[in-house]
């Protein structure tokens, strides 16, 4: 029998800080990475094409810069 891993209680400036984490998330942690495994898809199909690091460090901080507005 297995047992159950004991989690501490959160406390109530934990539970405020996930409330607004979960708010503030455009979409579930599910369809983030269900939107990135399609498009390593199509980058792998050849649909669209790869970025590279720097590429991606640019959209990093676009995303970033956006989100600050």
């Amino acid at each position: 029998m297995k047992n159950k891993p004991q989690t501490k209680p959160q406390t109530k400036k934990e539970n405020e800080h996930m409330q607004s984490v979960t708010a503030s998330r455009p979409c579930t942690i599910t369809d983030s990475i269900t939107q990135s495994c399609q498009e390593v898809r199509k980058m792998r199909d050849g649909k669209i094409p790869e970025k590279s690091l720097d590429q991606l460090f640019s959209d990093i901080e676009q995303w970033c810069k956006e989100g600050g507005e």
